[in-house]
């Protein structure tokens, strides 16, 4: 019993290995060029922080498939901001563009008490490009991208 043992062994190993030898490495990540222009009412300060981030709109396959992935994220200011990523296509699908403006300056996108913090967030339809532009109007009080997307599930 133990001589069939260690011949299987190797075998295995060696399928194992092949397995893994036949994968195709994961496609280089898109270098993608990001323009955003991003307003808000005019009470909020023009030299607030405005926090951006982007994500995949989708990760995972199947029963683990979830939204909201994030790639990147920087701090810029209210108007128009340009900023280079590599999105790394294998480990998603899609572009999300939140931003969120810190009205109050304690670094929070809300507190229970101070709930003056704004946020938009935008779906890339025409994705996946080397170019993208965005627009975001920051007028919903609160609201982290999760409340943006996926949205609520479809009535059945």
């Amino acid at each position: 019993m133990t001589t069939q043992i260690n011949k299987t062994i190797p075998v295995f190993f060696a399928v194992l290995c092949f397995g893994c030898a036949a994968d195709e490495p994961p496609p280089p990540p898109i270098s993608v060029e990001l323009t955003v222009e991003v307003t808000a009412p005019e009470e909020v300060d023009p030299a607030a922080t405005v926090h951006i981030s982007v994500h995949h709109a989708w990760t995972g396959a199947g029963e683990l498939r979830y939204p909201l992935e994030i790639v990147e994220s920087w701090e810029t200011n209210l108007g128009s901001s340009n900023f280079s990523f590599d999105y790394p296509a294998e480990l998603g699908e899609g572009l999300i563009v939140y931003a969120w403006v810190d009205s109050d300056g304690d670094g929070a996108n809300c507190t229970p008490t101070v709930r003056g913090d704004l946020a938009d967030l935008v779906e890339v339809e025409a994705f996946p490009a080397e170019q993208v532009s965005v627009s975001l109007l920051l007028d919903a009080p609160c609201a982290g991208p999760d409340w943006f997307f996926p949205g609520p599930e479809p009535k059945g």
